[in-house]
């Protein structure tokens, strides 16, 4: 994709959401409202967006899938109890750092959204798997039962996480994240879990 056709999508995207922000239902942007505010035609917006829900859709899939090459640069690396542990802290970290400004709206989009709930849940498998994998590696010495349970409160707790942070202002966010961290920390130092 070329540099121009980047710059087009990330256009549409914006109008999308701020068309939304001015107490516009999803159902009422139009194609054509959007490519006579940008000076195109609808045809250039209709080769890569098929609707509204597309829009949303992709920039959910763009966030979630650099998310995932960020914590899979840091998981690959990782060979010992500590990196394991630092690698589970960095998705939260850079989880926090990238949240848009537009957070909220696209949370709420993608828990309407049937496209949107389809590719959440998805998602949330994958996120489980890597959570899995870097609590048994990282706090060694759980049975599958424990690692099980630790790993759906931990999941659990971060899609809670990202409701609230996706509310609030980067300050915020950034405040609640060191909490969140040493409470996750304490959690998965229980190696009985009650």
């Amino acid at each position: 994709m070329d540099r121009s056709t980047s710059n087009l999508k990330e256009k549409v995207v914006n109008r999308a959401i701020n068309s939304l922000r001015k107490d516009k239902r999803i159902e009422q942007i139009s194609f054509a409202a959007i490519a006579r505010e940008l000076g195109v035609g609808i045809e250039e917006i209709s080769s890569f967006y098929t609707s509204t829900e597309d829009i949303i859709l992709e920039v959910q899939k763009k966030s979630w899938e650099s998310l995932h090459r960020y914590w899979d640069r840091y998981i690959k690396k990782a060979n010992t109890p500590g990196n394991f542990k630092n690698a589970f802290e960095l998705f939260f970290e850079r989880f926090v750092d990238t949240l848009s400004k537009d957070a909220d709206l696209h949370l709420e989009l993608c828990c309407y959204l049937p496209k949107c709930i389809k590719y959440r849940e998805k998602n949330r498998q994958k996120v489980k798997q890597k959570f899995k994998n870097l609590i048994k590696r990282g706090w060694p010495g759980k049975d599958e039962k424990v690692l099980e349970r630790q790993t759906d409160l931990v999941l659990l707790s971060a899609y809670g996480f990202y409701e609230y942070c996706a509310t609030v202002g980067k300050r915020e966010r950034k405040v609640i994240l060191k909490d969140f961290n040493n409470m996750i920390n304490l959690h998965l130092q229980d190696r009985l879990f009650f």
